[in-house]
């Protein structure tokens, strides 16, 4: 299962001269062990309630951005209520880029701001790529693939991966990889003069930031080399071991057009079908086939580590408003994986004794009257309706800290 499980595992390993195969392995124990010890809260300053917000299907829909949001927003900053957001995209920005571009769009149906509004800030942003920055820091001297947007290399590049390279670029680099593509040798007309290449890139990881630009290419190619660490001249080695780590494991997602979209889950179902049948035409065995597919590694919701993420980013902002947390409330649209999320950290916080989780439900995006809800603890029509009961039950809590 790719999903985070809260079992002991062994001391976080140093990644230093493994094997791949054992690389592999200990990249899983260090995001078990992230989870199995979560940053501790202080409890010695007033308690407020927090809320993780989900942004597309709660804020908007695709492009297109709700009225409520700013004044969402505006409730929580005029009560110093701590706030994140937490989101299974990110479209190849960096955190100070979206967040940049999430100020903007609110500001546009803000009544009371006007000017340079600021309703988030890098540190409140958790895109689903984010935990790469630190998670995979072993990585970051070492040549990665990464799979997504055209800006996407660039938030690689800024989070210190300094040998990056993006799969359109490698595809270009040995053109017959993808008969299809742009220099692809199956366009009519199109002859590529049989020339010997170097294969001597000799990549550590694949890193899916984003939806790959080209589905096809992705498919292809990234099957080939998670196969051989030169594919041109070998198709098969079988001691080539490298992971491959997604970020967003949503099947669906709400865009502007009337139903949902498929998301990066469906590229990961898409890539591990073609991967298996590859490799059984290949002749490997079952015993290979699933060790293989083991390399396979998800961040993004309702992933834990994704969730611890926020968690942290949360903790940090109620220091700098002068207060700890009770409880966390994530707003979402996707039961499967806001909800679930939530549960999941529910269940940890009832083991560990930390601050309570709750998934609240809105109108706004995939979710549907009638779809399973998954523990959600409430529905609302929207997010200004969730943060108005949220706030209502801890009344009490917001009048003590307004006299301390």
């Amino acid at each position: 299962s790719s999903t985070t499980e809260f079992i002991m595992t062994p001391p976080r390993c140093s990644l230093d001269n493994l094997s791949e195969v054992k690389r592999n392995i200990c990249l899983k124990e260090r995001i078990r062990n992230f989870c199995l010890n979560p940053t501790p809260q202080r409890f010695d300053k007033p308690s407020l309630p927090a809320f993780v917000f989900d942004i597309d299907g709660v804020f908007k829909n695709g492009g297109k951005y709700a009225d409520f949001g700013a004044k969402a927003i505006r409730k929580l900053q005029k009560a110093n209520i701590p706030y994140v957001f937490m989101t299974n995209g990110g479209g190849g920005r960096t955190e100070a880029q979206y967040a940049d571009v999430m100020n903007k769009k609110l500001a546009e149906f803000d009544s009371e701001m006007h000017g340079d509004a600021k309703y988030v800030s890098e540190q409140q942003m958790i895109l689903s790529y984010t935990p790469f920055a630190s998670h995979l820091d072993h990585l970051k001297n070492d040549p990665v693939i990464i799979v997504g947007c055209p800006r996407a290399i660039n938030a690689a590049k800024s989070y210190g991966f300094t040998k990056a390279m993006s799969l359109s670029d490698y595809t270009r680099k040995h053109s017959t990889m993808n008969p299809f593509g742009n220099a692809g040798c199956e366009k009519d007309g199109k002859v590529i003069k049989n020339e010997k290449e170097t294969w001597n890139e000799q990549i550590k990881a694949i890193l899916v930031f984003t939806d790959p630009s080209d589905f096809f290419e992705a498919l292809q190619v990234l099957t080939d080399l998670l196969l051989s660490s030169r594919p041109g001249e070998k198709e098969y080695e079988r001691n080539h071991r490298i992971p491959i780590v997604f970020s967003n494991p949503d099947l669906l997602w709400k865009t502007q057009y009337a139903h949902a979209r498929f998301g990066q889950g469906a590229f990961r179902l898409s890539l591990e079908a073609c991967y298996k049948a590859r490799m059984q035409a290949m002749g490997l065995d079952d015993d290979e086939i699933q060790q293989r597919l083991g390399d396979f590694v998800q961040f993004g919701k309702p992933e834990s580590s994704q969730f611890f993420h926020a968690r942290e980013a949360a903790i940090k902002r109620a220091e700098s408003n002068g207060c700890s947390i009770s409880h966390f409330y994530m707003i979402g649209d996707n039961p499967r994986s806001d909800i679930t999320g939530a549960v999941r950290m529910q269940r940890v916080a009832e083991t560990k004794k930390l601050s309570h989780w709750s998934g609240m439900l809105v109108r706004t995006g995939v979710w549907q009257d009638g779809d399973k809800t998954m523990g959600a603890k409430g529905i609302y029509d929207d997010v200004v309706e969730v943060i108005d009961d949220v706030l209502k039950k801890h009344r009490q809590e917001l009048v003590a800290f307004r006299k301390s």
